[in-house]
């Protein structure tokens, strides 16, 4: 009787085991701060979300760009000249984007690469509440404007603090996984800026490997990143290339010696 006894409590305890382990295991996952696959999924998150607000910021700049354009042929162009509309609608989208930056967000300004290089190695902080809407609404702005600027900066900034932005809402507190999640989403906001996700990689693994830290789970990451924002900017914007390649006929044989000379120019002024 006493060893029946000890066996069905032995079931029991086994049971109870068995019925709490995933319950354990999914506690474990989430309290751990070095699980490479909590970084892989988190990593996920910030391409999906980076390759969102990158997609929503190429519409927004095209769509106030081509808004300037039709101020400028309807009612403000008959009011005055166009030239002088054209400074006056221009100087106005540009001043905002100036305001937003000089008001709430210093380290928006400029391109942000150097931020986030500076973020991979620790000696800017990321403020991404704040960072987020001035660079958006900002970029809005001066972009729109019609300046000689390009999206890639803005993107990367961006994406680097909606990486850090997802480390501070998940609570990770490994450093080696804050950077990681940060060089992804500079590797995710490139890859949606122009639709090229390889172009992405590159960027953090070559442009910055001074800051970068190199190891499996931080490649492995940017990789993951870069690819899901490229999809998302795809399922929003389309398959088409950001940057379209014209198509040229073919040189004569005859003229393949200027090609030398033209590049051994460039060589000598690079």
């Amino acid at each position: 009787m006493a060893s029946s006894m000890a066996e069905l409590s032995e079931q029991v305890s086994v049971r109870v085991r068995v019925r709490h382990q995933p319950t354990k295991v999914v506690r474990r996952f989430m309290s751990s701060h070095k699980s490479p696959i909590q970084v892989l999924l988190l990593s996920a998150l910030v391409g999906i979300f980076t390759g969102f607000l990158g997609t929503m910021f190429e519409l927004g700049v095209n769509w106030v760009s081509k808004q300037r354009t039709v101020w400028l042929e309807s009612s403000i162009s008959q009011a005055v000249p166009l030239w002088m509309a054209a400074i006056l609608v221009s100087g106005v989208l540009a001043m905002i984007g100036y305001y937003l930056v000089h008001r709430f967000a210093p380290e928006a300004g400029g391109s942000g690469i150097p931020e986030i290089e500076g973020a991979l190695d620790d000696r800017r902080p990321v403020r991404w509440w704040r960072v987020l809407p001035v660079k958006f609404f900002g970029g809005l702005g001066t972009l729109g404007s019609g300046m000689v600027l390009g999206r890639e900066g803005p993107t990367v900034q961006m994406g680097g603090n909606v990486g850090r932005m997802i480390a501070d809402i998940f609570r990770l507190k490994d450093k080696e996984g804050c950077h990681a999640l940060i060089a992804s989403g500079a590797a995710g906001g490139l890859a949606a800026a122009f639709n090229a996700p390889l172009a992405g990689i590159m960027f953090v693994v070559e442009e910055m490997r001074p800051q970068f830290r190199y190891n499996l789970i931080s490649i492995k990451a940017v990789m993951v990143s870069a690819i899901l924002s490229d999809v998302v900017f795809r399922m929003l914007r389309g398959q088409d290339a950001v940057i379209s390649m014209p198509q040229y006929s073919a040189a004569p044989l005859q003229s393949l010696w200027l090609f030398l000379l033209l590049g051994l120019f460039f060589g000598i002024f690079g």
